[in-house]
This record gives C-alpha cells, sequence and structure tokens, in this order.
C-alpha cells in the first residue's frame, strides 16, 4: 500500500486540488492578481529550490518532496497564463471566417510567450535536478507539460467537451479558437501514445526489482499519465467531468443577463437624439450602458450621450457587423461582468444592417448575459422617400426586424407624405407598430415593446458557424470604411480651433447641398466664439445647437458619403476658423451679458 496505493491517492488529489485551486484564484477579483501572481512566483522559487536540494535524496520523502515541486513548478505556468499575465502578442478573437494555417498562427500568438516561458522553466528545472540521482521531479514536470500540449491541440481541433466555463472573463477570447465537434484525428493519437507511456511506467513501478524509491517515483508518474488519459476522455466523453472542480467556480460573480435594447436606422434618422430621449425615461435606479458604435475615426455620438445618466462605451471607425462582431461581443461579455447592469442600449452605425447584429447578440456564447433584445427602428420621414428608392433592400432589413418603427421628423414633411412613408413600411412589417415623432419624442408605452425573438434557423447556423446567407449583402452594405455595397467612404478631421458659427453654416449649408461630395451624413463638435456646439447635416437638412462639453472635450467632424471632396472639407473647415483674439469675449461683455 505506502508504495503504490498511497503515492497514487497523493498524485489524485494534488492534481485535483491544485486544479481547482487555480480555477478559484482565476475567478477571483482582478485586483488580486498581483497577489496571486507574487505567491505563485515565491512558489515557482521555493519549488525550483526543492528540486536542487532532493536531486540526491532517493528515498520515499524525497520521491515525495520532489513530485510535489513538479507539480507546484508547473502551477506557475498555469497562474502566469490565465491571469493574463504572460499569454501572447495577441488578445483578440480570431476572426469568424479564419481558418486553415492562418488560424493556427493566430493561435499560436494567443499564448506564444507562455509557450516560452515553459521552455525557460523546463530548463530551469533540468538545471537543477542535473545528474542527480532523483529525476521524479523533472518528469513531473514534463508529464504535465505533455498533458498541456496534447489537450491545448485537442481543443483547438475540436472535441465535444471544451468546458468553457472554466476560462476567465479576461479569456473569453479565446473561444474562437475553441472547436466544437465530435472527434479529431490527433486524439487517438494523444491517447495511444500517453497509453504506452503509462504502461511503461507502471511497468517498471511494479517490476520484482524495482527499489522502494523507484516504485513510488514510478508509480507517481504513472499515475500522472493515467490521468492525462482520462483528461483526454473526459474531452469527448459525454459525461459532466467539469463537475469534479464546481467548487472552484465558487469564487465568480454569478452573470446577470441584461435587457438587450437596439435602436437602429439610416444615416441621419434621429438615432442619438431618440436615444437621449430613451435615457431620460429610464428609472434612476436602474444601471444603463450605452454601447455606440460611430462610422468615423474619431465618435461623436459618444460625447452627445454622455452625462445623461448612464455610461458611455464606444466602439469607433466601424459597424457592428463582420470583424466587429467579436469586438461587439466581448465589449458585451466585459460590460455585463463589471458593470453588472439592468440594460444595455446599443446604437449601430448608420450603415450597419440589423440582422447582422440580432445574429451576434443571439450567438449562444451570449446566452447568458442577454435577458431579452428589444429592436426599434427610426426612420427619417425628410429623407426616406429618396434613400429607400436608392436602397429598398436596406429599408426593408431594417423594417422587417422591428416591432416599432419610428418615423421621425414628422414635422417636416406633410401629412401626404407621412402616410405614403407609413403605406410603404406597414406591408413590410405588418405586424409592427408605426409610431410618428418629433425630435426623437414618444409616448412612455413605446419603451415596453416585446422582446424580439430571432428565427430558430438564424441562432442554429450561428451556433453551427455556418455563414448566412446574408452576409454577402452586409458586409458590402455596412462598411463604414469603403461600404461595397453602398459605395460610401469615411471622412474625419480634429478642429482645435474656435469657428465662427455664421461661416459655419454657410459651410455646412455647402455640405449639404452637395458642394463637396453626395454626403449621406455629417456631424461634429466644435468650439464656436463663446462656447461649444455640435452640428449635424443629414437628409439635405442642417441643424447647429449648444453643447454642454466636458473639460477633455476636442472638437472634430466626421462624414460619410461618395466622392467625398476630403480637400475641400478640410480646407472648408480650416476657412471657418477665427484667431484667438476674435474669440475671446471682453470681460466687461461677460458681464453686461450677465447682468442682462
Amino acid at each position: 500500500m505506502h508504495l503504490h496505493g498511497w503515492p497514487t491517492i497523493f498524485a489524485l488529489f494534488v492534481w485535483w486540488f491544485s486544479t481547482g485551486v487555480i480555477i478559484y484564484l482565476d475567478g477571483l477579483p482582478r485586483r488580486t492578481f498581483k497577489w496571486s501572481m507574487l505567491g505563485a512566483t515565491a512558489m515557482f522559487a521555493a519549488a525550483l529550490w526543492g528540486l536542487a536540494v532532493t536531486r540526491d535524496d532517493t528515498s520515499l520523502r524525497g520521491a515525495y518532496l520532489a513530485f510535489t515541486c513538479g507539480v507546484l513548478a508547473w502551477g506557475w505556468q498555469e497562474i502566469s497564463f490565465y491571469m493574463g499575465y504572460v499569454t501572447g502578442t495577441r488578445r483578440e478573437p480570431c476572426a469568424e471566417n479564419c481558418s486553415g494555417l492562418a488560424h493556427f498562427g493566430h493561435a499560436i500568438q494567443t499564448s506564444l510567450w507562455h509557450e516560452l516561458a515553459i521552455i525557460a522553466s523546463a530548463a530551469a528545472v533540468v538545471a537543477c535536478t542535473w545528474d542527480g540521482g532523483n529525476q521524479v521531479g523533472r518528469w513531473t514536470f514534463m508529464i504535465m507539460w505533455w498533458m498541456h500540449q496534447s489537450a491545448k491541440l485537442n481543443v483547438f481541433l475540436g472535441v465535444r467537451n471544451l468546458n468553457e466555463e472554466f476560462l476567465p472573463e479576461h479569456l473569453r477570447f479565446l473561444r474562437s479558437f475553441l472547436r466544437k465537434r465530435p472527434m479529431n484525428l490527433l486524439f487517438p493519437v494523444s491517447v495511444t501514445v500517453s497509453t504506452v507511456f503509462a504502461a511503461e511506467l507502471l511497468g517498471r513501478a511494479f517490476a520484482g526489482d524495482a527499489t522502494p524509491f523507484d516504485a513510488v517515483g514510478y508509480t507517481f508518474l504513472g499515475g500522472l499519465m493515467v490521468l492525462a488519459i482520462l483528461e483526454h476522455w473526459f474531452l469527448v466523453v459525454p459525461l459532466p467531468a467539469a463537475a469534479l472542480w464546481s467548487w472552484g467556480l465558487k469564487s465568480r460573480k454569478a452573470l446577470s443577463p441584461a435587457q438587450i435594447e437596439v435602436v437602429t436606422g439610416f444615416l441621419g434618422a434621429g438615432k442619438t437624439t431618440f436615444l437621449r430621449r430613451r435615457l431620460a425615461a429610464v428609472p434612476p435606479d436602474e444601471r444603463t450602458i450605452v454601447l455606440v458604435n460611430d462610422f468615423g475615426e474619431v465618435g461623436v455620438d459618444g460625447s452627445l450621450l454622455s452625462g445623461r445618466g448612464a455610461d458611455v462605451v464606444e466602439l469607433p471607425n466601424g459597424c457592428l457587423c463582420c470583424s466587429l462582431r467579436d469586438d461587439l461581443a466581448r465589449q458585451l461579455r466585459e460590460i455585463v461582468t463589471r458593470y453588472a447592469p439592468a440594460r444595455v442600449l446599443i446604437e449601430p452605425s448608420g450603415v450597419a444592417e440589423a440582422g447582422s447584429l440580432l445574429r451576434t447578440l443571439h450567438r449562444p456564447d451570449l446566452a447568458d448575459l442577454v435577458a431579452g433584445v428589444r429592436i426599434t427602428t427610426v426612420v427619417d420621414a425628410r429623407a426616406f422617400l429618396e434613400d429607400y428608392a436608392r436602397m429598398p433592400e436596406y429599408f426593408e432589413a431594417q423594417a422587417q426586424c422591428a416591432p416599432v418603427i419610428v418615423v421621425n421628423k414628422a414635422e417636416l414633411v406633410t401629412a401626404a407624405e407621412l402616410r405614403t412613408i407609413e403605406e410603404t413600411l406597414r406591408p413590410i412589417n405588418p405586424a409592427a407598430r408605426l409610431v410618428r415623432a418629433s425630435y426623437g419624442e414618444v409616448s412612455a408605452d413605446v419603451w415596453a415593446a416585446a422582446p424580439l425573438s430571432v428565427a430558430p434557423v438564424v441562432t442554429e447556423q450561428v451556433a453551427a458557424g455556418e455563414p448566412d446567407p446574408a452576409d454577402h449583402r452586409e458586409r458590402g452594405a455596412a462598411h463604414g470604411h469603403a461600404a461595397d455595397g453602398l459605395g460610401y467612404e469615411t471622412w474625419s478631421m480634429p478642429l482645435d480651433d474656435r469657428y465662427d458659427e455664421g461661416a459655419l453654416r454657410s459651410l455646412l449649408a455647402d455640405v449639404a447641398a452637395g458642394a463637396f461630395g453626395t454626403v449621406a451624413r455629417s456631424k461634429g463638435i466644435v468650439r464656436a466664439r463663446r462656447g461649444w456646439v455640435h452640428f449635424d447635416v443629414a437628409g439635405g437638412g442642417v441643424s447647429v445647437a449648444a453643447f454642454a462639453a466636458r473639460p477633455t472635450e476636442e472638437g472634430r467632424a466626421v462624414a460619410i458619403g461618395r466622392a467625398l471632396d476630403r480637400a475641400g472639407l478640410e480646407a472648408g473647415f480650416a476657412a471657418c476658423a477665427v484667431a484667438d483674439g476674435e474669440a475671446r469675449m471682453p470681460q466687461a461683455s461677460v458681464a453686461q451679458a450677465v447682468a442682462v
């Protein structure tokens, strides 16, 4: 019993307990990670010292100590990776359509420094035990390395049980490198090789001429190989093996899913104004996060929504589709985990299709974050007829998925035009509620629209990783940089000076009239002579209004459209700037203004 039984029990306990401890520490708040890492580093140093001290100790105690030190030395590798200290050059998910060698290369990038650290640590372990009679610790480390590499390759190639629940939140991006399938071709090779090694090691442990030290040492190593085989079978056999370490997950804060509200619509429809109204209607005790996705390299809508009783998170320079789908998923998980909001309001860029966004929100890996999805489509009544004539498929897709369609800027068109718009939209989505609005203002009952359910076929396609038939159209119609379908390009410019409002209005009128190309939308924030203003060009109209700027605010302008005259826009805005001396109101004038 003391030569085989107790070493087997000891190896099994150390394997099970150390794994659970690492899972538990990874689930603690991130502010504790530095202390865990400090403790792990001290433990690693102690383990190397222990291996050096016991390298010539061939007693039973020496075998136990060397085995324990080998496991502790490996523990540093696990903690340093899963706490995010030693990972790799890549910390973002792989694109959905990435495959083959490129996908494998991206996977290597996620743990490159970790793999190099393992090699360096293995060299240190070998150095500490070099030419010693006790090699139990060295081979313990090597077997743990083998278990790690083989299991990682198998989950990359595809296995049934990925055990994704054990991934800490800050490493969720690794999910894009895991593949779910019954088995892969490497699996039988891994199991066969491990079985051969396990048989060889256990054969030496039970050999008739084995010394007590050899019997205990080889039992430790053979037991580890058997556990490696068991771990591999856990990957493919439909057993709840993860329950073995469920106690380690108790340190993780339970996620409270959030209600997701999406406000979609074409450029200039009034989504930001509508969201400002929505924020005003949110109960103050319900935490709300606004996720804004602007079409330019410098966002504007985030500043317009800040200070409205909610935290604003920006995803600039693109639309919520294609390559930004994983960005949205990662950002949403971080938001729900960190802030635990009651709701998340999402304003996608005005060139994004709602279908792509909804498929992202209904991905299986986000099921624990999303309590329900509401979508509202905002339509610009003034520009609808012209825009619909150019892009009927786009507007039909927007209308089909929304239970509520807000016909905004209703005060700018005639009653006959409103009827035409409504009679265009109603056949597209007969079940939708059509609401007329001015400046994004609607009655309170509009916010209680029923959650939207995505068709099961869409969810199944996403779960299986199949390309959606609409993706090609969306990629063409949605890219803010140079949308192939719409032919749009974006322009942006920092506006660091003060600007004359009269000259600015004249310039914006020229922009709306097409003097600088076909501008579908332009907006910005600038510092005028006596304060900050934000401007908007949409649907052929221009608006300039006062803006309450933050102390750190920076002026900027963005535009999206076709055949943009970039040089002309830059020169136009530069011509609106005023000399610094002209921008300051004399102190006496300030006093007079206050007195009035």
